[in-house]
């Protein structure tokens, strides 16, 4: 019995040790049980970092992106900007050259004749003419140098009058006209079509005129221009001038003070025509290319003039393949 006493006690105290090793285990179970929630608290707060900091990444990225695509664009502008500047200053320098081919050709003429005029007095007349032809010559490049510095310095005065347009084409296309057949190898002729009036009349006998309130002079310089570039690309056959009217509102809007029409000229040739890819170009300074004259410089200043006159320019090439059409439109009152 004494025996059996002692196996109890020692069963006893196998059992206490080993309650308590499950008490210190399920304490120690708590315990990890514990440090695991708090480490995946701790996981839970740095995913919602990460997140956090992904989406500022995601927006720096955007940011960035946004940035390298300006970056990008500015180098564009950059480059085209200066590829641009490179061609203005390349056509300057053609400018420069030209304007003093153009200024010493005529100059030399003059001082040639000059001395044969006090070397030979009979052919005076002859000399003379020369002489003024190559004056005028300086003088039309001078005035286009001294326009396009006002251009440019944008001090170009338009003095406003009242006068009839289709009088003022008749007198340059008649000017023309009178150069044209004093020349015999130029088989050319130069129509004025003034398509305002009625189809059975013509220009010269009626007296419905087409009056605009304008620049007379400065419209006549921009209507010259075109007429003298017309003839230096065209070698035979036809120029039409053509003046022709369009309404820019209905008629029953007449009532309107907002109300005008608009008046279109147009300068037609029947020579080689232009590349289409140079029509945005030709109203540039210092554009030279083959039939728009000599300096560049012309066709700019109409397009300052016409545009001074709240009108517009531009160049087409005619639909039968043969030569290129330069028109200008004008507002002006009914």
């Amino acid at each position: 019995m004494e025996i059996k006493t002692g196996e109890l006690l020692t069963k006893t105290e196998d059992l206490i040790e080993a309650n308590e090793s499950l008490r210190l285990s399920n304490i120690k179970v708590k315990e990890n049980i514990e440090e695991m929630k708090n480490t995946r608290k701790d996981l839970t707060e740095t995913e919602k970092e990460l997140i956090i900091a992904n989406t500022d990444l995601a927006e720096a990225n955007h940011k960035l992106s946004t940035i390298n695509h300006e970056m990008i664009k500015i180098t564009s502008e950059l480059a085209t900007a200066n590829e641009e500047i490179r061609q203005q200053a390349l056509r300057q320098k053609e400018f420069i050259d030209i304007a003093a081919h153009e200024l010493r050709t005529p100059t030399q003429s003059i001082l040639g004749y000059s001395e044969m005029i006090l070397s030979e007095p009979t052919n005076n007349a002859v000399y003379i003419k020369v002489i003024a032809r190559n004056a005028n010559r300086i003088q039309k490049l001078v005035s286009n140098i001294l326009d396009m510095a006002r251009i440019d310095n944008f001090t170009l005065e338009l003095s406003i009058e009242k006068f009839s347009l289709s009088a003022l084409i008749s007198t340059i296309v008649k000017d023309f006209r009178n150069q044209i057949q004093g020349c015999k190898q130029r088989n050319l002729d130069l129509i004025y079509n003034n398509t305002t009036i009625p189809s059975n009349s013509t220009h010269e006998d009626n007296n419905k005129d087409v009056i605009i309130r304008a620049d007379k002079d400065r419209i006549a310089q921009v209507i010259i221009n075109m007429v003298d570039n017309a003839i230096k690309n065209t070698d035979c056959g036809k120029i039409v001038v053509t003046t022709t009217t369009i309404n820019s509102h209905h008629a029953e809007d007449k009532d309107n003070p907002n109300y005008q029409n608009e008046i279109i000229v147009k300068v037609k040739d029947s020579g080689t025509g232009l590349d289409p890819e140079i029509f945005s170009k030709v109203f540039s300074k210092f554009y030279t290319a083959s039939g728009l004259g000599s300096t560049g410089l012309g066709l700019y200043i109409c397009k300052a003039i016409v545009e001074a006159h709240e009108g517009s320019i531009w160049v087409e090439n005619n639909t039968d393949d043969m030569g290129a059409t330069f028109s200008f439109s004008l507002p002006f009152n009914a």
